[in-house]
């Protein structure tokens, strides 16, 4: 399997939580950097994409990833196995709350890829709204290094759990 990590962060914030991300995932996920000039075909070439990053503004990507969602709107992730991950802060943009990830989840569901990863319970959070809320969980794994940085291990730990077995699930891997 050959899996990579891309991110869009502004404050350096987001590439600390992937390179926790990645590490959990380094029998699966060879490479982690920016999305910031990132080629179509380095999308396409792998089997497993993990994306991420933070919301900004009012529900906006970071600006080194809207800068590259042209190019991953013209991948062709048919088959493509995509699990996302968003950063927020749940107090003080509780309004908003990473709803950017929706906007990644929107995309790649266009570019024919499969969401894993998803369903992450919004138990232990509180804010007023989120665009990234389908049936009442999140569409990936979602953390507050503002207001709970002490949870992030913990959570990605148990997103990475999940993401592993959907991936044994179909045959992709075997759970690691």
């Amino acid at each position: 399997m050959k899996g990579k990590l891309f991110f869009g962060t502004q404050t350096g914030t987001t590439e600390a939580v992937a390179e926790q991300i990645q590490k959990e995932l380094a029998d699966l996920v060879s490479e982690c950097r920016n999305i910031y000039g990132v080629k179509k075909e380095e999308l396409e070439e792998a089997d497993l994409l993990v994306l991420g990053g933070s919301t900004w503004g009012d529900g906006e990507l970071t600006d080194d990833f809207q800068d590259s969602l042209h190019i991953l709107e013209a991948a062709n992730l048919n088959g493509k196995a995509v699990a996302l991950f968003a950063l927020g802060d749940q107090y003080g943009y509780g309004y908003n709350f990473v709803s950017a990830m929706k906007i990644v989840y929107d995309t790649v569901k266009k570019c024919g890829a499969r969401v894993i990863g998803s369903g992450v319970s919004r138990a232990g959070f509180d804010f007023e709204h989120s665009e990234s809320l389908q049936d009442d969980t999140f569409l990936g794994l979602v953390l507050d290094e503002v207001n709970q940085p002490e949870l992030t291990e913990k959570r990605i730990k148990e997103w990475v759990s999940t993401v592993r077995q959907e991936l044994a699930q179909t045959g992709l891997t075997s759970v690691g």
